[in-house]
């Protein structure tokens, strides 16, 4: 793993680099979702660094990132833009995986730069459509700030499972750890900004082959809807939907996500 600190007006963004390049396959970008960080991956960054050279951030106002604004021009677009263009040169061909909000990202990127030849929009953000939620999230600030650790874990694990995880016996420690670190250290705030809609728009003009990956029983919309409204009258959109499986689906089902990214990016 190479770690890169781009510099960007006065703060960075934070990028890592697995694998290395190689011939007839372009460079992967993968975008984490929102109260994310790089890690939204990491059941899936060793076996896709086996066939591409890789590229996932912290975004702006995430993980090690400078927050830029609240803005997602200025605030996110902007800066991610032009670090990704100074890392991999503004000419190179990439493709892109963005889960939840970092799909929605990537549906924005895909018209403030050439040359992305294809994506996968994995649970993505901004669909405007009917969710299903399982219940409240739980507060959680306060436990943090009073350095209250069990408590915390005990809320960063039921929110998992109201919202990413569709298992709870699959929530495990490590799990845990990731979204406490990811969400302790979010600046940005996506939801005001995706829970509106925007996604279809974005795409409409984009011809590029993609992807539309959604966990069963994802509580962030149904996808019968999603279907629906993104792929069906379509030629150059797919979709898969994940079994028994809920939002973060490249975590619950990491072999099984990492074979289709493989077959759909090689």
């Amino acid at each position: 793993m190479k770690i890169h600190q781009m510099t960007y007006q006065d703060g960075q963004v934070s990028w890592r680099e697995f694998g290395l390049p190689r011939a007839n396959t372009l460079p992967l970008i993968l975008l984490h979702g929102g109260h994310g960080s790089w890690e939204h991956w990491i059941k899936n960054i060793e076996f896709l660094a086996e066939h591409f050279q890789i590229f996932v951030p912290d975004m702006p106002g995430f993980g090690d990132s400078s927050f830029f604004g609240g803005d997602l021009q200025s605030g996110m677009l902007s800066p991610l833009l032009a670090s990704l263009n100074d890392l991999v040169g503004s000419d190179t061909a990439i493709q892109i995986a963005g889960f939840s909000f970092g799909g929605f990202v990537a549906a924005h990127l895909v018209n403030q730069r050439s040359g992305i030849n294809r994506i996968a929009l994995l649970g993505s953000a901004g669909h405007a459509g009917p969710r299903r939620p399982r219940g409240e999230l739980l507060a959680w600030r306060e436990l943090y700030e009073s350095q209250n650790w069990s408590g915390l874990k005990a809320v960063m694990r039921e929110n998992l499972y109201q919202h990413m995880i569709s298992e709870d016996d699959r929530i495990d420690d490590f799990a845990i750890r990731v979204h406490q670190d990811a969400c302790t250290r979010t600046r940005f705030r996506s939801k005001p900004i995706a829970r509106p809609g925007g996604l279809a728009e974005q795409l409409a003009t984009y011809s590029g082959p993609t992807l539309f990956v959604w966990g069963e029983h994802d509580v962030t919309c149904t996808s019968d809807y999603l279907i629906e409204k993104f792929v069906e009258s379509y030629t150059n959109r797919s979709k898969s939907i994940v079994q028994d499986s809920g939002h973060w689906v490249q975590y619950e089902k990491a072999e099984q996500v990492n074979q289709l990214l493989l077959e759909w990016f090689k």
